[in-house]
Parts: structure tokens; C-alpha cells; sequence
């Protein structure tokens, strides 16, 4: 697992935007520390989150690959599905968030600020 502390205001500010967004936030409260912050409901389609604020702007795909990438192995390391997905949320000190989907071999953007509040 990662060193640290949690971004615990950047992950209900991700929490919120979701929810504004139209998905269904699924919180998981546990005593564990687990590889993703919380769970989004897409029509059937769950997607695992991590949070990660960045102290600098630069939101290439292949950066965040290198500057995420303890966060992105957790994530790798979990059981997907046919309906499951794992993405990682980063918002840098614009406070725009950044969304990127974790994939076996890639990481790929799924969108910068596309439709967030």
C-alpha cells in the first residue's frame, strides 16, 4: 500500500462530483485500508476510484502513469470484472479533476473536466 495520508478532502470532493455527475457513489466503510477510495455505479458499470492530488500540472497520460504509479499497481493488483473497472481521479493545484482509466498494459484518459461542475 502507499505511504501517507489519504487526501481526505479531495476524495469527498470526488465523492460530490460524481454524484454530480450522475453516478451512484458507493461508499465502503471498513477499518482496512483498501487500494481505492470509493466505488461508482455507471448503469451496471462499477468502477473502483483512487484519489491522488498532484503538487504539479501535468496530466499526461504517460506522467501520471510514472507519477501515480504505486496507486496504479493497487489497482492493477485487484480482481476485475466484466462489468468492473478501475479509475484513478487526480486533481492537480488548477482543482480540476483529471480521470484516467487503469488498464492491464495502459493508462488512458477519460476525460479532463468533461462535464464536472
Amino acid at each position: 500500500m502507499t505511504r501517507g495520508h489519504r487526501p481526505v478532502v479531495a476524495i469527498a470532493e470526488a465523492k460530490r462530483t460524481a454524484a454530480a455527475l450522475g453516478f451512484l457513489v458507493l461508499s465502503i466503510e471498513t477499518n482496512r485500508r483498501l487500494p481505492f477510495d470509493f466505488a461508482i455505479d455507471d448503469r451496471g458499470n462499477i468502477g473502483r476510484v483512487r484519489v491522488r492530488r498532484l503538487k504539479y500540472a501535468d496530466y499526461d497520460p504517460l506522467r501520471i502513469r510514472d507519477s501515480c504509479r504505486h496507486e496504479i499497481e493497487e489497482l492493477r493488483h485487484l480482481q476485475e470484472g466484466e462489468k468492473i473497472h478501475h479509475e484513478l481521479w487526480v486533481r492537480g493545484p488548477d482543482r480540476e479533476w483529471h480521470r484516467y482509466l487503469i488498464l492491464p498494459d495502459a493508462v488512458e484518459a477519460i476525460g479532463v473536466n468533461a462535464g464536472f461542475p
